[in-house]
């Protein structure tokens, strides 16, 4: 039953969904960081502004150098855990994304569809509802994070 279970989930693709199927660099850069946690992987990141998330997020590194003002707050809200902090950011996206992610709020008012469904995944810890995201790398970054 184990060996048909393991089949299935190879061939539906979520038992060896990873990083590497992220076709823009950065991204997959730092999908591996988030993956193995190391710091020094965010360093082949050339987006200086996704380099100093990475930074912040895996490395525990300041969320500062961020030159988008919404990027860093979301950045300081994710390394802080606190909800709150999401009420700096202007963007109202990615506030609700925010909010979701570190608040325990709702993803329903995010417009951005694979962004509601990536929001609601990383809610629910349930791998299924990454399906629901249509763009590939996207998917994969949700697969990717175990939910």
């Amino acid at each position: 039953m184990k060996l048909i279970l393991a089949m299935l989930l190879m061939f539906s693709g979520y038992a060896f969904a990873g990083c590497n199927s992220i076709n823009d660099l950065d991204q997959r850069a730092y999908c591996n960081a988030k993956q193995s946690g190391r710091n020094t992987d965010c360093n082949g990141i050339n987006n200086m502004d996704l380099r100093a998330q990475c930074s912040g997020e895996v490395g525990g590194g300041s969320c500062n150098s961020i030159n988008d003002r919404d990027q860093r707050a979301y950045c300081g809200a994710r390394q802080s855990g606190r909800g709150t902090d999401c009420n700096g950011i202007n963007n109202m996206d990615l506030r609700a994304q925010c909010s979701g992610e570190v608040g325990g709020g709702s993803c329903n008012s995010i417009n951005n569809m694979d962004q509601r469904a990536y929001c609601g995944a990383k809610q629910s810890g349930r791998s299924t509802d990454c399906n629901g995201i249509n763009d590939r790398g996207l998917r994969a970054q949700c697969e990717s994070e175990g939910r």
